[in-house]
């Protein structure tokens, strides 16, 4: 599967915004509030995020990583799911990174992915709306 990682643009925040405020999407975050593109917009002109785009082969955006220090996670829109793309940008995003670290929800389906790569579970952890909240890290 052939993937490219770009900066994330002010011009690509309505998607950012799509797939973040979908509510499949925001059961699986922390955060789990809906945000306008105002607010998103506020974020990051504040924030200068340096987070990446996932674009396929056919140059449509995907999804996209979140990075805040070593901590990261990724989004794809919903009809792009169960199709392997997070696991190759999780694979070329790790490919120049020594540490990195996670959390998922317990129940989250993606747990077996992040496993598979090499994210351990730290025994950390919070509740959540009623469901257990891990840390996973990935340490080469």
């Amino acid at each position: 599967m052939e993937i490219t990682l770009l900066s994330l643009l002010e011009s690509d925040l309505p998607f950012l915004i799509e797939v973040r405020n979908d509510e499949s999407t925001r059961y699986q975050l922390k955060n789990d509030s809906l945000f306008t593109l105002e607010d998103c917009k506020e974020w990051f002109t504040k924030e200068h995020p340096k987070w990446l785009l996932i674009i396929n082969h056919n140059l449509s955006r995907v999804g996209y990583i979140r990075i805040e220090g070593d901590t990261i996670g990724i989004d794809i829109h919903p009809d792009f799911r169960r199709k392997g793309y997070a696991r190759h940008a999780y694979k070329k995003y790790l490919e120049d990174t020594d540490y990195a670290e996670l959390f998922v929800f317990q129940d989250n389906h993606a747990k077996k992915l992040y496993e598979e790569l090499g994210f351990v579970e730290t025994g950390e952890y919070e509740t959540l709306r009623g469901r257990q909240y891990i840390k996973m890290i990935y340490d080469k």
